[in-house]
């Protein structure tokens, strides 16, 4: 017997499976996991066919030397991993190495399976409830389609979700939860903690190998039923799934930002389809493509309209900061907003201050020459950052640390100004204005780990802070009653970006920093503060509008010819000598055109210089994928990035 393998990385992209003879002894079949040795390594692969004879050749044909008991690659997931290979562009071995387990041997647990145990359900809303009701007869259908789950922040969504997976389980089925990140979605996960007790593995970036292996055998062999986590989460193989959960599926965080390059939204639709599992996807501000598939019906679609105990959402002031300079006020703060917050602080309430910008300032600059301080690897600006060891100049990109220059170090001037503000700076002026605040910045500086964000969840729930200052952090999963001011102090970070998707994500980030305010017992207030109030973002995002801004959104990229109208590929070459990423780059820019493929570019990216590498890239848009003339492009110029469907074009 022979069988023919598939090994669980990257080998080649002309020949992606190996054959090896079977020893009689052993128990093999297609999806099992071996053992053998290829050139002077042992490696892992899975198999993929057996084969009684082959025909001959010239080299001796090695044997495989051990199989990985108790575990076996479902063959669905072998034709999942060769759709994500040819969706995606990247080898066999990349996409089937996605399913395999943290560590390769994996005893199966004799833990018997516990009983369920349900508690603390809540009672739902009559509109959640009917709502519940029409997915659920949606659950067990045949040929199903995925659903989209519409909700302003504070409706409930979760509710449904465990109402569903209650569901679920008792038909001897299993669940799978994706949240964005586990650090910033505590709530959600304590109420499927609450109620489903020890049926719950959890997934996450912190935990130990042994840790991450028992949460992976804990769903694979079924002794959970219910699997929550970010993307990750979704590659344990099971072929008892009922139900797929992708909580915030806006999230950017859901795609993947090394080969394979994929998204667990995408993914996610293929491994329902081959379980003939329901799909569920959940917002208060979905994807435009996400809607469009809902409008067009190929998603089923579902609204809670109302929050829960029927909250109103409280609509935004937008403040113009032209006028504050004519007013003469050069603070951060305006007017408005400091009235605001000095009124929402002696009612003893408490604010969020929300600006999408890490750092003190956005860059330090010679008034005598123009010079910018930039990263020596990246040729950015550096952000000025205050710490408790003094005032530094950070990269973001690539970690890079310098002191702050007292002279120029192109013209020697001593005229040094720091541009711009960050969270930093924020919180230095709400010291100033507010001395007897509670102030509390949250960033990746503040909040370093799961028990940090813990800590301030819990310090911000109990009111030991009056003012939390903010990057997007902030903007997600947390419910504090005693928030009833939110303010945007710029909701002009990111507008102007050379993305296609910027009016999005920032429409996207504004209305959910607002729905952060008002809870129970009060409605809450928003201001946001811009120099472009009469954007699209800013004017829909104050009257939480998602359904205004959609409809000029999907006009506007019907008429540019970009997602949901067409698929977008970006290929981008990196290397330390700039003629050699320009060269490349116009090669592979020749090829595609040679093939008729339609393309932007190619051009330096935005980026243009990160870790001393010089970054130049391109923009294919197709109508379809797979797409065989850009397969075929891509099999010749492998080793650079291949971006399908990306979040990302900077």
């Amino acid at each position: 017997m022979y069988a023919e393998i598939i090994p669980d990385k990257r080998t080649g992209f002309l020949k992606e499976s190996f054959t090896y003879k079977v020893p009689v002894s052993f128990d093999i079949k297609i999806g099992s996991l071996v053992k053998v040795s290829f050139g002077k390594k042992i490696i892992v692969g899975v198999v993929t066919r057996l084969m009684k004879e082959i025909a001959p050749v010239k080299y001796e044909i090695k044997e495989i030397k051990e199989v990985v008991p108790d575990f076996n690659l479902p063959e669905s997931y072998i034709e999942i991993a060769r759709w994500i290979s040819e969706y995606y562009l990247c080898s066999l071995g990349e996409a089937i190495a996605l399913f395999l387990p943290p560590e390769m041997k994996i005893p199966r647990k004799t833990v018997a399976k516990e009983s369920m145990k349900l508690n603390h359900v809540k009672k739902l809303s009559t509109e959640q409830e009917e709502i519940f009701q029409k997915i659920n007869k949606k659950l067990f259908a045949k040929n199903k389609k995925p659903a989209l789950l519409c909700g302003v922040t504070g409706s409930g969504k979760t509710e449904i979700y465990i109402k569903l997976a209650e569901e679920v389980i008792k038909n001897n089925k299993q669940v799978i939860v994706l949240v964005p990140e586990i650090m910033l979605t505590p709530q959600n996960i304590e109420r499927f903690r609450e109620v489903f007790g020890d049926q719950v593995a959890l997934v996450h970036s912190n935990l130990s190998k042994s840790e991450r292996l028992n949460a992976y055998k804990d769903f694979y062999f079924g002794t959970k039923n219910i699997i929550i986590g970010p993307r990750s989460a979704l590659l344990v193989p099971s072929e008892n799934i009922g139900l797929i959960i992708i909580d915030e599926e806006h999230e950017d965080a859901y795609k993947q930002d090394k080969s394979p390059r994929y998204n667990a939204i995408t993914l996610a639709e293929q491994i329902a389809k081959h379980d003939d599992a329901l799909l569920l996807l959940g917002s208060a501000t979905p994807q435009v493509e996400t809607y469009y598939k809902a409008e067009s019906g190929e998603y089923d679609y579902f609204e809670v309209k109302n929050r829960y105990h029927a909250l109103i959402l409280p609509p935004a002031e937008v403040v113009d900061l032209r006028e504050e300079i004519k007013k003469d006020n050069f603070s951060p703060i305006s007017i408005k907003l400091h009235d605001e917050i000095e009124k929402t602080l002696k009612a003893k309430r408490q604010v969020l201050l929300f600006l999408n910008r890490r750092g003190s300032s956005t860059f330090v600059s010679c008034r005598e020459c123009g010079e910018v301080i930039e990263c020596k690897n990246c040729n950015i600006p550096l952000i000025h950052h205050h710490s408790y060891k003094g005032d530094i100049l950070y990269c973001h990109h690539c970690d890079y640390k310098t002191l702050p220059p007292t002279k120029c170090p192109e013209c020697g001037s001593a005229k040094i100004k720091y541009f711009g503000a960050g969270v930093e700076k924020i919180e230095q002026e709400i010291i100033k204005l507010f001395p007897k605040a509670r102030v509390k910045r949250v960033d990746a500086e503040t909040i370093t780990n799961k028990d940090d964000h813990q800590k301030f969840y819990d310090d911000f729930k109990n009111h030991k802070i009056d003012v939390v200052i903010g990057t997007q952090m902030i903007a997600k999963g947390f419910d504090i009653p005693g928030v009833d001011l939110v303010g945007i102090v710029s909701a002009d970070v990111g507008l102007h970006l050379p993305h296609f998707r910027a009016g999005e994500k920032t429409f996207r980030i504004l209305t959910q920093v607002s729905g952060r305010s008002g809870r129970r017992d009060n409605s809450g207030r928003t201001v946001i503060q811009t120099y472009w109030p009469d954007s699209k973002a800013v004017r829909f995002a104050s009257g939480h509008d998602f359904k205004g801004f959609y409809e000029r959104e999907i006009k506007d990229r019907q008429e540019s010819h970009y997602p949901p109208f067409t698929h977008i590929v970006r290929v981008v070459v990196e290397d330390a000598d700039e003629k050699k990423a320009k060269n490349s780059i116009s090669d592979i820019a020749a090829d595609l055109r040679a093939e008729n493929i339609d393309l932007i570019g190619p051009g330096k990216c935005f980026y243009q210089k990160l870790r001393n590498k010089y970054r130049y890239h391109l923009l294919i848009k197709t109508e379809k994928l797979p797409n065989e003339k850009i397969t075929k492009i891509f099999i010749k110029h492998p080793y650079v990035t291949w971006d399908v469907d990306p979040t990302e074009l900077l």
